[in-house]
């Protein structure tokens, strides 16, 4: 069988071809003109796809980096005023060792107390340093000033919370931007929530607003819910879990807020927990919102109570108490602790130790406070070797700077030379707790710099990559390019012969 080849299918044929090469021209071109080689999907979707994970994590990285950035100036100005205090602190212990030294006189005795003036003054200033508007040492309630005089004007107190601030520098991998003023200058002993807590108890012992907030479970049954300033945590939990039997309330496992669980096999809506009547008691209690899910509550910031267990202490890690040693004039005498399992114990066995002293809870209610019993006489209270008590009660030791200071500066005022001499063991190891903050700053802070600048190179490989599977080749298009141009040319001028016209086509 043979084949006819009429005139129209080889103008048909040619003219594709000429199509066909001008569009390979066209691509060329589009290739050295724009750098490229993929400029759609279409082009290689292959190679698209993987510019499109390798941008994305370019995105990524830089949104690690804003991090970084954002959050460095924490770390420099945290070290920096730990530096600075640092300083005051040793400055201090210079000022104890003179007055200690024999030599001191009223008249010198009262410059001394001047400058304590001044360094108090200036570490209470660089305690409460701010950036952008928040405070640094407050752990992660910025808005808060961390540490003010307390209203008997006995000691400072410590109003942030034990948190850390964290910030994300790479994926799954979170640091501490500060240091909580409860690490390194005072103490907040971040007692855990439990059933028999008092809702005046919370929120630093402010309590909750008292009144009334409802509740709708995933289902669809809603309930309300009346809060009195008497009940206690068991109270609460009772309440939520009647208003529906989808509905359980607990302390979270991290045993600082109030979790509500939704097991409604039927799901309409999201589990929703708001006010009544413009009211704020759900708010006060950390529950208010929408979940599609539980609802975890906010820390509630149980302040101490004279039942608070030891073994509650710590964010629910507890403490191992044991000896304090407690200076009050010429009364002295080491004070086991050990035995305590309250505060309410804590507090009698130093109240009766016979030191004539008074301890109590201050009034930030996070830490204990201990007073001497007379007007001439400033109680001071230290670890006993390397036992940390005193400092973990917040009653004395390393990072217990600020109440150091404080007392160092009373003990000039009242001329005692007892407490002065029990300062200096304070001293030292609040310079120590200095120190080894500033370390930690200073090791986040490198871990920094060297994340950032391994992040700057992960772009510039990620960008070289994206440029070898996007970008054209552009001697090999240009080559191209004068091939097709060529094969056009040629193409064209066959083409010339083949439609060559006849007599018919004008007849027609």
């Amino acid at each position: 069988m043979v084949m006819r080849v009429t005139s129209q299918t080889q103008q048909r044929n040619a003219l594709n071809n000429i199509f066909r090469i001008t569009e390979n021209m066209f691509n060329a071109q589009k290739e050295i003109t724009s750098g490229k080689k993929i400029s759609k999907p279409s082009d290689d979707p292959s190679g698209m796809r993987d510019t499109l994970a390798l941008r994305t994590n370019i995105k990524q990285i830089k949104q690690f980096d804003r991090n970084i950035n954002g959050n460095q100036l924490f770390l420099s100005r945290g070290e920096s005023a730990l530096d600075a205090i640092g300083v005051g602190l040793s400055r201090a212990k210079e000022l104890s060792m003179v007055e200690l030294g024999g030599l001191s006189t009223s008249e010198t005795r009262g410059y001394a107390k001047t400058e304590l003036d001044n360094i108090i003054s200036k570490v209470l200033q660089d305690a409460n340093t701010k950036v952008k508007n928040m405070y640094i040492f407050s752990g992660t309630d910025v808005n808060t000033t961390p540490f003010e005089l307390s209203a008997s004007g006995a000691v400072y107190i410590y109003n942030g919370n034990s948190d850390n601030l964290m910030v994300q520098i790479e994926e799954d991998i979170n640091i501490n931007v500060n240091i909580p003023g409860s690490e390194v200058l005072g103490t907040d002993l971040d007692p855990d929530l439990n059933t028999s807590t008092n809702v005046s108890d919370l929120n630093g012992g402010t309590g909750i607003t008292a009144g009334s907030f409802s509740i709708t479970d995933r289902a669809g049954t809603s309930g309300t819910v009346t809060i009195t300033s008497s009940m206690t945590l068991t109270d609460v939990i009772t309440a939520v879990g009647n208003v529906s039997s989808n509905l359980t309330a607990s302390i979270n496992s991290s045993g600082n807020g109030i979790t509500i669980t939704d097991t409604s096999s039927v799901i309409t809506n999201s589990l929703t927990v708001s006010e009544v009547d413009g009211g704020t008691t759900a708010l006060s209690l950390g529950i208010v919102g929408k979940k599609d899910g539980n609802i975890e509550g906010m820390d509630l910031n149980a302040a101490l109570s004279a039942s608070t267990l030891i073994s509650e202490l710590n964010g629910g890690d507890g403490l191992t108490l044991g000896d304090i040693n407690i200076i009050n004039g010429s009364a002295s005498s080491a004070v086991s602790l050990s035995s305590a399992t309250t505060i309410a114990e804590v507090i009698s066995l130093i109240n009766n130790s016979g030191n004539n002293v008074t301890a109590s809870i201050d009034s930030a209610g996070n830490a204990l406070q201990v007073i001497s019993n007379s007007s001439s006489t400033i109680a001071v209270v230290s670890n006993v070797g390397t036992d940390t008590t005193a400092e973990e009660l917040g009653i004395g030791g390393g990072r217990n700077v600020i109440n150091t200071l404080f007392k160092l500066k009373q003990a000039m005022e009242y001329d005692d030379t007892f407490a002065i001499l029990g300062s200096l063991a304070n001293l030292d190891s609040g310079l120590e707790t200095i120190n080894e903050s500033r370390a930690i700053y200073g090791a986040v802070a490198r871990r920094v710099i060297s994340t950032e600048a391994t992040h700057q190179q992960n772009i510039v490989n990620q960008k070289d990559q994206i440029s070898n599977i996007e970008g054209a080749d552009l001697v090999e298009a240009a080559s191209e390019f004068a091939a097709m141009e060529a094969a056009l040319q040629a193409s064209l001028s066959s083409t010339a012969r083949i439609i060559q016209p006849s007599l018919l086509d004008f007849l027609r």
